[in-house]
This record gives C-alpha cells, sequence and structure tokens, in this order.
C-alpha cells in the first residue's frame, strides 16, 4: 500500500504546480522578479532587482530559475516551481534510502519519505519559487554521508571531506554561509559524542577533518563575491545586512522573550513545519528521550542534527521556524523507524485534527460552491476528493488500528482536497479573458501590491503586460493613476460595479489574504465569503 500512497503523494505535489494560490509565502515574487530581470539583462551576474528592492539572497536559486525558463524565454510558474519539487523529491528519496538502511527495511523507508513529504513546511515551502528545500537537499546529503556510512571508529578520507564540504558549499549558495555554523556544529557534536566526551581526540582528529569541510563550504561560497561585478554590494547588502545585522539591534534580552521572534517562536519551530505529524513527533520525541541509552548510533546523530540547528538560531534575534527546515528529514526518518511503536489508541487523538481539517475543507467547498461561485464550478471528482478523505479519516478515526496505516494517506488527500477547493480561482474565474489579456500587452497596467514584490505575479496573469504595482490602501495614489488614464486593476466586493466614467477591459475571482482570526471564524462559520472573495476589474478612465 505505501507505493499506493507514494503514487497520491506525487500527485498532491504536482496538481495545481502552476497555481497562484498554492500554499507560499511573500518571498516567491521577489525572488521570482529578480530571476526575471537577471535573465533579461543576458548576465549570470550581478544579479539585478527592482528599485527599492535589495537582493538578499546568493545566486543559485535564481541560476536555476534562468535555465529552467530558457533566459525567462519560457516563462511560467510551472517552470519554476518545478525544479523546486524535483529537489524536494530527492530529499524524499534520500530520506527513503536512510531510514532503510537504518532499520533494514523498505516499510521504514516508504514511511519516513512520506512522513517528510506530509509535513507542512515541506508542502508550503517544497513548491513555491523559494530556497528552502535546495538548501534542505544538500544540507542533508552531507549529514547522510555521515550516518549512511556510519561504522564506529571508522575513519573517511580527504575525499569525502571535500565532497561534504562541497555539499555544504552549494547549500550555502542557495541560502547563506551561515550554513557552516550550525553544521560544523553538529557534525563536531556528533564526533564528539561517538569519542564518549573526549575532547582531546575530538581537536587532534576530527577538528581537522571537519574544518577541511566547512573551508570547502566556504570556498564554494566565497565563489559569489569574487565573480560578482560588485562585490562590495555583496559584502555590505548580504554579508554585514542580511547576515550580521541579526545579531544586532537593540533590546536583544527582552526580545528573547517578547516581540515578533522571541525563542519560544523557534522552539516550537519543529511542530508547526511537522504541521498534521506535530502530536506524532511529540509522541517520538518522548519515547527517544525514554530510550536515549538504547537508541540506534544512527537515532543519536540524527537528533543532534536537529538540536544543533535549533540552539545555533536561538541565538540571531530573528528567530523563524523556517531555519530549522533543512532537519526535516532528519525528524522524518526518526518518526519513521519507530512510527510502528506508537500505541494504536494514540492516534484516535492524532487523527481529530485531520478530520475537523477535512470537515472545514469539505464543508467550505460545498458553501462556495452553492453560495458564492457560479454553479458547476467545480469538476465532480473536485468535489469527490475531500468527501472520500473525510470518509476514511472518519473510519481511521474509530478504528485506531487502521490509523498508523492510514494516517499519511489522509494528510496527502488533505493537500489534494486543499488544492481541489482552489481549483475554480485556477481557471477561468481567477483568470482574465483572452481579450483582456490581449488589450494589456505592450502596456503599462498598475496592480494592487500588499507586499514586496507582490504585483510581479500578474505578469502570469497578463503576459506581455509590463506591470507596476500600487498599495490598494492608499486612495490618493490609487486617484493619481486613475486621474492619468492608465489601465488600473482594482479590488472590489463581490457583485460590486464600477461607478463612474471608467471603461472595464476585464473581470476576475481573487483570494484576499491576511484575514484576522475573526475573520477566519466568519468565513468558516458564517459563510461570509467576502472576506474571503473580491473581484479585480482591470478599468481606465475615459
Amino acid at each position: 500500500m505505501w507505493p499506493a500512497i507514494t503514487v497520491i503523494a506525487l500527485f498532491s505535489y504536482l496538481y495545481s504546480l502552476d497555481g497562484l494560490h498554492i500554499p507560499h509565502i511573500g518571498d516567491e515574487a521577489p525572488y521570482i522578479q529578480i530571476t526575471r530581470l537577471t535573465a533579461e539583462g543576458g548576465h549570470w551576474l550581478p544579479l539585478e532587482s527592482a528599485e527599492g528592492l535589495e537582493n538578499t539572497k546568493p545566486p543559485l536559486l535564481f541560476w536555476l530559475g534562468i535555465l529552467s525558463t530558457n533566459w525567462a524565454r519560457d516563462w511560467s510558474l510551472f517552470r519554476l516551481r518545478l525544479p523546486i519539487v524535483v529537489h524536494t523529491f530527492l530529499a524524499a528519496g534520500l530520506v527513503f534510502l536512510l531510514a532503510g538502511r537504518i532499520t533494514g527495511s523498505r516499510e521504514s523507508g516508504y514511511l519516513s519519505a512520506l512522513t517528510f513529504l506530509g509535513f507542512w513546511s515541506t508542502f508550503q515551502y517544497g513548491r513555491p519559487f523559494l530556497t528552502n528545500l535546495p538548501e534542505t537537499l544538500f544540507v542533508f546529503s552531507a549529514f547522510f554521508l555521515v550516518v549512511y556510512f556510519w561504522e564506529p571508529g571508522k575513519r573517511h578520507g580527504f575525499l569525502f571531506w571535500c565532497l561534504l564540504g562541497l555539499l555544504v558549499g552549494i547549500a550555502c549558495l542557495y541560502k547563506s554561509f551561515v550554513l557552516v555554523v550550525p553544521v560544523g556544529f553538529g557534525l563536531s557534536w556528533i564526533y564528539l559524542s561517538e569519542r564518549r566526551w573526549g575532547l582531546t581526540e575530538l581537536l587532534r582528529v576530527d577538528a581537522v577533518t571537519t574544518s577541511i569541510a566547512l573551508l570547502v563550504a566556504l570556498a564554494c561560497f566565497a565563489l559569489w563575491p569574487a565573480l560578482d561585478p560588485d562585490p562590495a554590494s555583496v559584502f555590505e547588502r548580504f554579508i554585514l545586512k542580511e547576515n550580521f545585522g541579526k545579531l544586532q539591534g537593540e533590546g536583544y534580552i527582552t526580545g528573547l522573550f517578547s516581540g515578533p521572534y522571541p525563542v519560544w517562536r523557534i522552539w516550537l519551530g519543529h511542530l508547526v513545519n511537522a504541521g498534521a505529524f506535530a502530536l506524532p513527533l511529540l509522541y517520538v520525541a518522548a519515547l527517544g528521550f525514554k530510550l536515549r541509552a538504547r537508541l540506534r548510533p544512527e537515532e543519536k546523530a540524527l537528533w543532534i542534527f536537529v538540536l544543533s540547528f535549533l540552539i545555533v538560531y536561538t541565538v540571531p534575534s530573528q528567530r523563524q521556524g523556517n531555519y530549522l527546515i533543512p532537519t526535516t528529514p532528519a525528524l522524518a526518518i526518526l518518526l519513521g523507524v519507530r512510527w510502528f511503536e506508537i500505541k494504536h489508541r494514540w492516534f484516535t487523538l492524532f487523527n481529530f485534527p485531520l478530520l475537523a481539517i477535512l470537515a472545514l475543507l469539505t464543508a467550505l467547498m460545498f458553501a462556495l460552491s452553492n453560495k458564492a461561485l457560479p454553479p458547476q464550478s467545480y469538476q465532480l471528482w473536485q468535489l469527490a476528493l475531500p468527501v472520500l478523505a473525510l470518509g476514511i479519516s472518519v473510519v481511521a478515526f474509530f478504528s485506531p488500528r487502521a490509523g498508523p496505516y492510514l494516517f499519511h494517506l489522509m494528510v496527502f488527500l488533505a493537500f489534494a482536497s486543499f488544492a481541489c477547493l482552489m481549483a475554480p480561482l485556477e481557471g477561468p474565474l481567477g483568470r482574465f479573458p483572452a481579450e483582456t489579456i490581449d488589450a494589456a500587452k505592450g502596456r503599462l497596467v498598475f496592480v494592487p501590491s500588499h507586499f514586496i514584490s507582490r504585483y510581479e505575479r500578474h505578469r502570469f496573469l497578463l503576459p506581455g503586460a509590463e506591470i507596476r504595482g500600487y498599495h490598494p490602501t492608499h486612495r490618493d495614489q490609487l486617484g493619481r493613476l486613475l486621474e492619468s488614464r492608465r489601465l488600473v486593476a482594482v479590488q472590489r466586493a463581490l457583485g460590486q460595479e464600477i461607478a463612474g466614467p471608467f471603461r472595464i477591459f476585464g473581470t476576475r475571482l481573487d483570494v484576499k489574504t491576511r484575514q484576522s482570526r475573526e475573520e477566519v471564524w466568519k468565513i468558516l462559520f458564517e459563510r461570509d465569503f467576502d472576506l474571503l472573495l473580491q473581484q479585480e476589474i482591470l478599468i481606465r478612465l475615459e
């Protein structure tokens, strides 16, 4: 059954991959913009960014986007995101291999790989055009080599550590040179533990080999400023401001317990990243602590890997759970190899959040279909899939013995059900008509943009147009744009018409974001869909 669930998992990742409404974060739009501008400039370096946006990442992600879109000639979200999904699947493959190696069981391999793909952070960050999963693949590859070829007392040669350093260096070129700190800390801790805390032997042997790997990684990262025509800008903007700037600032001590980035935010980061697997993860963590003296050496090494990142990223003033994503493959393995040691009765508790989520998704889909969207907006299979998922979750809830076998399936059906919920807005309802696209082609169009470079997404809605953004809450700016007789996309409530001497070029439905808790409650339980959906109308003053 595990291969069949794997197929469903792959479907949930690939379905609607080119959609505007897949789970993502706001960083995707500026990354896409930097990729496009650099490609249009016809050079690899320096990286180009729009005025007011300083590039804050190394070049490897943007080069990946340039290659996948053929220097922006084949510009699409699917082409940008597909390589990221490939990185995600490769990481899942490494999880499968390492879990199978540890236990000698293919079933543990499947369970661990499916757990990794079932983590919310993997689904949210492992599909959009973001750095996190490429970073995760290469950081975990380094620890994969250490753990997969683990033999007590075995010493690896020079080439092994160079390869390990190269993998970490590639991760640095996706994310940051700072990765050498948690990686170096984790490797040192692993070998110190193996030597029964013999510090002298660690410094005499392992410190040298670990240093080789870290120096190779830093040398890889140094290629960026070495090859960039403006190395001073790289040093000032990225190294000093983006990285060392997180160690500065007033109120560091008070910021540990208050403000936007308290320590508890990152200490709970693994549970947030795990999503539906948060409760099973707590169980396995407690089990691992109880059995700590009898854990396999590989399990101890993986726990050290996880804790190393947690400790290191507690230090900066900006503490976010996504900094811990490179350790999610290790957590998935730790869950997978102990999955069937979880007592069956606990799965009633574990399944309840999934049951509630699927019930809400199903009810919301039918309510949207009946009250907010035109008839037959959903295809029959899109309505049937969440109902099927809900039925399976009910069976799992009332049959705890089936829980270990159905839990992963329910997670991926929940992912697919969310895609089905948004499907009408990824089709004609959420797109401008062809005549609107033709009318805007080659013209300057101003569109609402709540976040940095978010307007870049409209290039996929209005290909060929020159897109600029404006903040929709700035009424004076909007008034000036309309008076200038520019093409402007304005937001209106469902059913609200445009008043005044305006020519309407086209209309589409869009999803509102960043709702408050009170608004989410009204959407789910009071069916106030004006808080969820809005019109976007392309107009011009006549």
